[in-house]
């Protein structure tokens, strides 16, 4: 018998090798990351309206809505540069030559032919414009308008309903990022009596015509109608061109479902920003730190950002159990937290009494102690890690003698022996006391607030603490209805901006000037920021006005907390931000089985 295989059989034996090893990675072969069913997400306030331009900038709600109403472009997750979303591509700017534009700036749009609304009908330049009248229109509250104010025009490209070009009477820093980050709204859904149909956006930004078009009965009307509940929680009548809609909402959260056949899908992988993956979005609300603590060991949760007790952070993140299913991310500042100041109230609009209450924050105790170590200091309302952060003024020292001193100085003192400070003012002998408003269902809030009460009384001032839900403190201190507020604000990553919060022409309730600061020294220079296209002129100009606001104390910086994330580990690593609120959650995807 012939102990060597045959050539035949050594063929076939080579031709089955090289079968299986071609069919390998079709039978046996990576697995492809899988599309959840469903996100749960924690929210630390309810989202208690959806419509972008009427909730006065509450984070919850817009984090929710953006899912809903997508903008032209948004961030990259990682880069934090504008991808497009609703467009081909990010346009560059365009400087006009000749023609009745000559020198001005002109930014060129098209959207993507995919985009559809909810009814089937495209996305087009008319809604574009359609959103853009609503942020300009006299009564509707000014959330987006101060970033508009070298807006000179839109034209529509009479050939493609889809191509649109913005101008700019002159350059302005943030042109780009605020036109791309406007949500856009269906002007059928809510415009559906059709009042805006023949209002030129151009006549919106002729301040003439502007004042004569606040006194139109038909403005009004849509005015009232676009302000109506339906818009801010009805899962019937919210309507978007977005991945998601609104299934419930209620003061336990929210619930959105993806759209079946939804647009997007087609083109996610040339337009990555529009990918969403989970079937269900779940936000929770969740505002105690034992709720939340049981829910992440339950694996309740999936993804975990908003207001975190630093201690128990770091309890959680040492816990080996709790750290095999979630990752623990702690990323850099993306707010601050201030201690703001109402300019209004009489005792208030000293500067002198600001000066003393910048010296009664134990800073030290703030940084180390409440937030353990996870927050850093800063001497103003700007980005540490920005190269025109005014690194050279000093940080404000905890010194109740000095704070003292200056209250003294300025004519307070204990003249009826209660232990507190008083002074005429305006002919009335007043007490230096007034309330601080805290949402202290937070325990950093709680202890902060105590923290600075205990301080003021020993500088002779009497601070009543007023503990509020976040949702009111919003709209108590949007209306200039407190004396002072322990308050956030973020970050935005890209160019500051300064005009909405610092200008005196963006006062509250109209603008987000909360404070009612008003100084000519800043206006001048808010105001050359914006257009000066040189940068080293531009970063000059940034360090003086961190100079003064460093002298004039609109608010009081306390600290930059660093940002606490927690990500369960089923999900494709990647889904932490820099950019808040910490995470997409809609590009979610569950690691392959």
């Amino acid at each position: 018998m012939n102990k060597f295989l045959s050539l035949r059989r050594v063929l076939a034996i080579v031709a089955l090798l090289v079968a299986a090893w071609l069919l390998y990675p079709i039978v046996f072969g990576k697995k492809k990351p899988r599309a959840p069913e469903e996100v749960t997400v924690r929210t630390d306030s309810a989202p208690n309206n959806l419509n972008i331009f009427m909730n006065g900038g509450h984070g919850p709600s817009t984090f929710i809505a953006r899912q809903i109403f997508p903008s032209l472009g948004d961030l990259d997750p990682k880069t934090l540069e504008l991808n497009p979303m609703l467009i081909k591509a990010i346009p560059t700017v365009r400087e006009l030559k000749d023609g009745p534009r000559k020198g001005q700036f002109a930014y060129d749009f098209e959207i993507i032919p995919e985009a559809v609304w909810d009814n089937g009908t495209p996305v087009t330049a008319n809604d574009v414009a359609f959103t853009f009248k609503i942020v300009l229109l006299p009564g509707i509250p000014e959330v987006y308008r101060g970033y508009l104010t070298q807006l000179s025009g839109l034209e529509i490209d009479p050939a493609n309903p889809k191509k649109f070009s913005f101008y700019f009477s002159s350059f302005y820093i943030l042109s780009i990022d605020a036109l791309c980050s406007t949500p856009i709204y269906p002007a059928y859904n809510y415009d559906p009596n059709n009042r805006l149909a023949n209002l030129s956006l151009n006549d919106l930004l002729d301040p003439a015509k502007t004042a004569a078009l606040s006194a139109d009965e038909n403005l009004k009307a849509f005015v009232a109608e676009f302000g109506l509940p339906k818009f801010a929680n009805d899962a019937n009548a919210i309507s978007g061109s977005g991945p998601y809609r609104l299934e419930l909402m209620n003061e336990q959260g929210a619930v959105l479902v993806k759209k079946q056949n939804w647009w997007g899908d087609q083109v996610a992988k040339q337009y990555p920003m529009l990918a969403a993956y989970p079937k269900k979005l779940i936000y929770k609300v969740i505002k105690d730190d034992l709720t939340l603590e049981n829910q992440i060991k339950n694996g309740e949760l999936d993804l975990i950002g908003g207001v975190i007790n630093p201690a128990k952070y770091l309890e959680m993140k040492a816990n080996d159990s709790l750290a095999a299913k979630y990752d623990f991310f702690t990323l850099g500042s993306t707010q601050y937290n201030r201690w703001a100041l109402n300019h209004r109230n009489p005792i208030l609009a000293d500067v002198q009494v600001r000066r003393a209450l910048r010296h009664i924050v134990d800073y030290d105790y703030i940084v180390n102690q409440i937030n353990r170590g996870l927050a850093r200091r800063i001497n103003g309302p700007m980005h540490p890690d920005k190269p025109y952060y005014a690194k050279d003024l000093a940080l404000p020292d905890y010194n109740i003698a000095k704070a003292k001193a200056i209250l003294e100085q300025a004519g307070w003192a204990d003249t009826d022996g209660n232990g507190i400070l008083d002074k005429e003012i305006n002919g009335t002998r007043q007490q230096l006391s007034f309330k601080l408003m805290a949402a202290t269902s937070a325990k950093t809030n709680e202890l902060l607030a105590n923290s600075l009460k205990e301080s003021a009384r020993q500088a002779g001032i009497d601070l009543v603490i007023n503990s509020v839900d976040l949702t009111v403190m919003t709209a108590d201190t949007k209306s200039g209805n407190y004396d002072s507020a322990l308050l956030g604000v973020v970050l935005y990553p890209g160019q500051v901006e300064y005009y909405q919060r610092f200008h005196s022409k963006s006062l509250s309730p109209a603008g987000d000037n909360r404070a009612g600061y008003i100084s000519a020294k800043a206006d001048s220079l808010i105001e050359a920021i914006r257009v000066q296209p040189d940068v080293a002129k531009r970063n000059a100009m940034y360090l003086e006005v961190q100079q003064v606001f460093y002298d004039e104390i609109p608010e009081i910086v306390l600290f930059a907390p660093l940002q606490r994330i927690i990500i369960s580990k089923k999900f494709v690593p990647g889904l932490e931000s820099a950019n808040r609120p910490g995470y997409y959650e809609q590009f979610a995807r569950m690691k392959p089985e």
